[in-house]
């Protein structure tokens, strides 16, 4: 298996668009190709980037791990798995884009288990493809299905409303979800932010089939 070593592109945001338009974001692409994971086969060296040359990228491997970072140290590829015996690599790569990356698990053979696209504010997009642990194809599941009312407008509203979608590690985050109600039956997102004016986080409920606000709720930000 082939890992090409990008660095962080960012988001795709035409610039000068009016509020009616909605962010694009880049996506990784990905297939339901078998893949197996070899340390051996990553790059293990600086680099530079294909697209701007003085931008290095630094790596570092081990048994156990392999990271790569970018030029302002943050980490855009980063595989690990426990020393004990039959542990198994996981990781995600965010090369392409800080906010959408691969989601890939492994056997402990090096097999793929499962792979998907995944949103850093917290939702699955897409199709994700779960495998034996001999390379065979078990199940798809799409998790766009029965979102009308897409990722990109969803990204749009928190634009046009001032909720950051700044990548954060720590502290008071945007988070993002989306799931189908047991109650109704319906697909939801949920978006939630903090308002440090308030001291609370504000939960946004929204229909994901025509994007209207179903319910606004506060909560206070958890004791320190």
């Amino acid at each position: 298996m082939k890992y090409l070593i990008h660095t962080t592109l960012g988001l795709l945001i035409i610039l000068g668009c009016n509020t009616n338009k909605n962010i694009k974001m880049k996506k990784p692409v990905i297939n339901n190709s078998i893949e197996k994971l070899e340390l051996s086969d990553l790059p293990n060296e600086i680099g530079t980037s294909k697209t701007n040359k003085n931008e290095a990228i630094y790596i570092s491997k081990t048994d156990n791990s392999y990271n790569v970072r970018n030029k302002d140290g943050k980490t855009v590829v980063y595989y690990s798995k426990g020393s004990e015996v039959g542990s198994a690599f996981s990781g995600y790569d965010y090369s392409e884009n800080p906010i959408i990356g691969v989601y890939k698990e492994f056997y402990p053979n090096n097999n793929i288990k499962i792979k998907g696209i995944y949103c850093w504010f917290g939702f699955k997009i897409g199709k994700w493809y779960n495998y034996s642990d001999n390379g065979d194809l078990i199940s798809t599941e799409d998790f766009d299905n029965g979102f009308i009312y897409s990722m990109d407008q969803v990204f749009s509203y928190c634009q046009e409303n001032g909720i950051s979608l700044e990548k954060k590690e720590s502290g008071y985050t945007t988070t993002i979800s989306k799931y189908k109600s047991v109650s109704d039956n319906k697909n939801y997102w949920v978006i939630r932010y903090p308002n440090y004016e308030k001291q609370v986080y504000i939960n946004i409920q929204i229909d994901g089939l025509n994007g209207n606000i179903v319910k606004t709720v506060e909560s206070p930000f958890p004791a320190d």
